[in-house]
């Protein structure tokens, strides 16, 4: 009988086992519940009505805590009475240990085969192939296993620690990427995983290894430099596991390697592709997969990439990211009253659903067991703190894999903000290069613009294309900006260097600031004097050409198609920010923003109202040249929407004569009418309700008459609510996404709360 290491489970999972073992025993559907729901219960069944089983699940590792715990149950199952009990354990009982249980729980328990101990659920896992297979971890690290593991013939054994696989094979979580990496396998005979840093692909790639070996392979061979060691252990008619972690690691890159191991490498996966007894996993980041295929022709030509496994965070679902949280917990050894701090008014779904989330993360915050320097009461913010500044997962592949071009390029990104067009990035990049080319020592060009887009892409960025084939870049994960506010706060001359090659206006506010508050700290970089200069003196030069580089995505009515449209009209909203941060910190900036509002007194954009209005209301109207009428006209003239009308009372307050005039006079009159009547062509009946409300407003603001169009809103309106009716009436299925998620809340909460008991 195979041995089962039953602590490689969590105490959830092991209630889960329990649950999957005991309904293929006895052929019957067992309840499962939320932790500490009816006391006592954690699982339950009924064959007939009025005969009720309860079960319990104890995950302990010595019969004396076993006892201790199952002591504290009697009085909570006498309260619920069952007509039966079976517990389930991870502890070996001897008959002398079941009848001691029994007597505890008499007349509850009917029969010492009621209690099933570790030898007991060994045996009956032995029995039931499927739920052997589907709890692989449970398997894979079974005595037999490993005991066949150390017994194989497994080269280079100092990087494959066997007490290394048993730890990672508690923590990991199963997931289909073990399955889609097994598929691909069979299909290929090798694999390259690839992924950001700290989502998993070494311990993906041991846990697949380990699988193998405990599945018939003979031969283990870890290939710690190069793939030279490949040939060397490569023997005919063996079976064979060839696992080369990071294997475009930095050192790939050095130029003395450049001719030589692209070719070996290629030429190893051929071999192995035609070998039907050999497998070959290949683990490396994203980014240097891509500096790789632009690097070396052999790889494009020969399309390694067909066998790549991307590990992507989107693809971990909510109870996943739970569990490689709860499991790092759980083993971790973190005193409980600590825990308990994560657990009061559920701050670890504040952790889960972090935009920072990653496994690296909660990995780091266990080594350092950051628990022995904080109090109980302050470990959800000494772990929100590690979260919030995610520098211990990019720094390293920074500063170490990229080269000097791609990361000028993610920081000029950085002092741009997402998204943006390829075209307007590389412009921008391209400017920083020349600007700075003094100091800098690297020079510019096309090729080595889309080279480092290629280096970053899947890592650091991700790009989409839109139905023109405008190409746009976001990073590939929010925590990449928080790390290079981080990375670029106190490198003064890299700031001064990004301020005096800026070319859009974003550069100068997105991720600067003059004020030292809590709202800003964390989220932008605060500025000194010389950084406030450098913004006057690269304003003064683009003074009469500034250009913005923000995008939306508009979609195409009726299709899946969309463009990106850059937005024309930024200079209001450019010029507040630049007001807010730093009118009070330079004179001559003040005197920028009132020549360039001068020039643009005029209102030209209907999508900054509320700016156009803030700047009129802030600035000081006697410093200006000022003709209220004219500025009224022109308002007018560019009013196209219901939004320009409902901001024109802001008139009323800057020139209250002129406003009163204004709204009296046909030429108002009839824009009010035109841009209404215009509102109504173009709304779905959807908006009826809250467009009829404006309108209403507008009617009584301006004293006009709009009966007709609120009367056929106010039947739109009640033909869309009809319509809504009929198919809540017809169709309830959506409550079931809702339901889910329901379920998939009480299902993290089950699982964080079993850290208590």
């Amino acid at each position: 009988m195979t041995e089962y290491d039953l602590l490689v489970l969590s105490p959830s999972e092991f209630e889960d086992f329990s649950r999957d073992i005991l309904q293929a025993k006895m052929n019957v559907f067992i309840e499962s519940f939320k932790t500490g729901k009816d006391g006592g219960i954690d699982l339950r069944f009924a064959k007939q009505k009025g005969n009720t089983t309860i079960i319990q699940a104890k995950r302990y590792n010595n019969y004396s805590n076993l006892i201790s715990n199952l002591k504290k149950e009697i009085s909570k199952v006498k309260l619920l009475n069952p007509t039966n009990y079976i517990i389930t354990t991870t502890v070996g009982l001897t008959p002398h240990n079941k009848s001691e249980i029994k007597k505890l729980f008499e007349p509850y328990i009917i029969e010492n085969d009621d209690i099933l101990g570790k030898e007991d659920l060994n045996n009956l896992l032995s029995q039931n192939k499927k739920i052997e297979e589907k709890y692989y971890k449970l398997w894979i690290s079974s005595t037999n296993i490993l005991n066949k593991v150390l017994h194989s013939k497994i080269y280079n054994q100092s990087n494959f620690e066997l007490d290394e696989i048993k730890s990672q094979i508690k923590l990991y979580v199963q997931n289909q990427s073990f399955n889609i990496a097994l598929d691909i396998l069979n299909k290929h005979r090798y694999i390259i995983i690839s992924g950001i840093p700290g989502i998993g692909k070494t311990t993906l790639s041991r846990i697949i290894t380990f699988y193998l070996l405990s599945n018939n392979f003979e031969e283990f061979v870890y290939l710690s430099d190069n793939i030279d060691d490949g040939y060397k252990y490569f023997k005919e008619d063996s079976k064979q596991i060839f696992l080369f972690d990071d294997f475009l690691g930095k050192n790939f890159f050095d130029a003395r390697d450049l001719p030589k191991n692209d070719d070996k490498i290629v030429k190893f996966i051929q071999k192995i592709k035609l070998s039907p007894d050999k497998v070959l996993i290949l683990a490396t980041r994203e980014y240097i997969l891509n500096q790789a295929t632009l690097s070396y022709e052999a790889f494009t030509i020969n399309n390694i990439e067909i066998a790549k496994c991307i590990l992507d965070l989107s693809s971990y679902t909510s109870i996943i990211k739970a569990k490689i949280f709860y499991n790092h917990l759980f083993y971790g050894n973190v005193p409980i009253e600590h825990i308990e701090n994560i657990i009061e008014d559920k701050k670890y779904k504040n952790l889960i659903n972090h935009k920072n989330y990653n496994p690296r993360i909660i990995e780091t915050i266990i080594k350092k067991q950051i628990w022995e320097n904080c109090e109980p009461n302050q470990f959800y913010n000494a772990l929100k703190r590690f979260f919030d500044n995610p520098e211990s997962v990019w720094l390293q592949s920074f500063e170490n894999s990229l080269d000097k071009f791609a990361q000028y390029t993610l920081l000029v990104l950085a002092s741009i903000g997402t998204p943006i067009l390829l075209n307007d990035l590389e412009k921008a990049v391209k400017e920083f290069i020349i600007v700075n080319n003094y100091k800098l020592l690297i020079t510019f060009d096309s090729i080595k613009f889309i080279r480092s887009i290629r280096e970053l892409e899947n890592t650091f960025i991700t790009t989409n294309a839109d139905s023109k084939g405008e190409i746009s870049i976001e990073y590939q994960n929010p925590s990449i900006y928080d790390f290079l506010i981080n990375y670029l706060d106190g490198k003064n001359d890299i700031l001064e260097d990004i301020i005096n090659s800026a070319i859009f206006t974003e550069q100068f506010v997105t991720i600067f600031t003059t004020k030292n508050t809590l709202q800003t700290r964390n989220a932008k970089i605060l500025i000194n004097t010389e950084h406030i200069n450098c913004v006057k003196n690269r304003l003064l030069i683009l003074e009469s050409k500034l250009i913005n580089s923000r995008i939306s995505k508009l979609n195409i009515s009726k299709s899946e198609k969309f463009y990106f449209s850059k937005r024309k009209g930024f200079i209001y909203s450019f010029l507040i920010q630049i007001n807010n941060e730093y009118s009070n910190s330079d004179k001559e900036i003040k005197k920028i923003i009132y020549r360039l509002f001068q020039k643009n007194i005029h209102f030209k954009d209907s999508f900054d109202n509320n700016s156009y209005f803030e700047l009129l209301k802030e600035l000081d109207l006697s410093k200006l040249k000022i003709n209220e009428e004219e500025i009224i006209d022109k308002y007018l003239e560019q009013s196209t929407w219901i939004d320009d009308i409902e901001y024109f009372e802001n008139f009323k307050e800057l020139f209250p004569t002129t406003y009163i005039e204004a709204i009296k006079s046909e030429i108002f009159v009839d824009k009010a009418n035109e841009i209404i009547d215009n509102e109504l062509e173009n709304i779905e009946n959807s908006e009826a309700g809250e467009i009829k409300n404006r309108i209403e407003n507008i009617q009584n603001n301006f004293n006009l008459d709009f009966e007709d169009h609120i009367h056929e809103l106010e039947k739109r309106n009640s033909e869309m609510e009809d319509y809504i009716d009929h198919q809540i009436n017809m169709e309830r299925d959506y409550d079931k996404e809702y339901e889910r998620e329901d379920r998939e809340e009480d299902i993290i909460d089950e699982i964080f709360n079993s850290l208590k008991e």
